[in-house]
């Protein structure tokens, strides 16, 4: 079986779960909720969910189940974020709170919220007491830690000056935790060997680490179209990338002065905003290509202490692995 082949069964699958979940009477609230699964989306977490129970051996159903509750979850994460950074488009279409108003996307993220606790459940549900302890201490854990990342991101956003540091330290928080709390539940569903379950947290983590440099790469140099959101937003949101924070580190005085009055600022013309992306890209790019490469290698040294039961299944998460550097949206 080819790997994309592989992927779509498991996207397929997960996505039929995601439908049969997210159903309701109040009719407005349920599309609202529904609105950006529609929209597309790469759906990675699921995908690395179950190809990690699938390299140790798990049940197909318990991950597929198990990976819709992680999509679920990362769906909820999005819709808040966009009222909090006043983003208009994901996936190229209009945002939820855009679509719906604020009070309905903030309840349609709240169920969502609650959906995929009760999507995990049913995943877990029949397996040991042990298991399904672990199981929601995993994704509860993961809950807290994205709350304080997301909080951590705003925070920066008013500061001038951000450590590299604490970059990683925002986005192993905001977007990184996730995919750690998928490859581990995943691992959760064929097994309780702690250190393979522990191998695979950090495949997800070190992969959720490059994943989110890719991320604020993309930011800078993709496609519009592609992105499906506005290029350079996250300039004039003020986010502290690190792009940014190696640039504002290494640039001329000049140069450096035009970035932090670039940097935040609501009314930047699209000239302004670009040619601060091209001083960014001088400094940084190259930097932070390096850097994502480095968290990438150290998920697939992650595999290396695993036994594997399923080949098919090691090489699918190397090879995620290696898409999330390359890709290009």
């Amino acid at each position: 079986m080819s790997f994309e082949d592989y992927f779509n069964t498991i996207v397929d699958n997960v996505n039929k779960r995601i439908e049969k979940y997210i159903k309701g009477n109040v009719k407005e609230l349920y599309e609202a909720s529904y609105y950006l699964f529609k929209a597309g989306g790469k759906r990675l977490r699921p995908l690395i969910l179950v190809a990690s129970s699938d390299l140790l051996g798990g049940e197909r159903e318990r991950a597929y189940l198990a990976g819709a509750a992680v999509e679920v979850l990362h769906t909820f994460t999005l819709i808040h974020d966009d009222i909090m950074d006043e983003d208009t488009t994901r996936r190229g279409m209009p945002t939820v709170h855009v679509k719906w108003g604020i009070p309905m996307a903030i309840l349609a993220g709240d169920l969502l919220h609650a959906k995929a606790f009760e999507i995990l459940n049913d995943s877990f549900k029949g397996t040991s007491n042990n298991k399904i302890s672990k199981a929601f201490e995993i994704f509860t854990k993961a809950i807290i830690i994205i709350s304080e990342g997301q909080a951590l991101d705003m925070q920066f956003e008013d500061r001038s000056i951000v450590s590299e540091e604490e970059y990683l330290d925002m986005i192993t928080r905001k977007t990184a935790m996730l995919f750690s709390a998928s490859a581990a539940l995943g691992g959760l569903i064929a097994t309780e060997n702690e250190k393979e379950v522990e191998a695979l947290a950090q495949y997800g983590l070190n992969l959720g680490i490059a994943f989110q440099i890719i991320d604020d790469i993309l930011g800078l140099v993709a496609d519009e179209k592609e992105l499906g959101k506005p290029v350079y937003s996250d300039i004039r949101e003020g986010k502290k990338t690190i792009l940014v924070i190696k640039a504002i580190k290494e640039a001329k005085e000049d140069e450096k002065e035009k970035i932090l009055k670039t940097l935040g600022n609501k009314n930047a013309t699209k000239d302004e905003l670009s040619a601060v992306a091209e001083i960014i890209k001088k400094y940084s790019l190259e930097y932070a290509y390096t850097k994502a490469e480095e968290y990438m290698k150290k998920a697939i040294d992650s595999l290396e202490s695993i036994s594997w039961k399923n080949n098919e299944a090691g090489k699918a998460l190397k090879y995620l692995a290696e898409f999330t550097v390359k890709r290009r949206k």
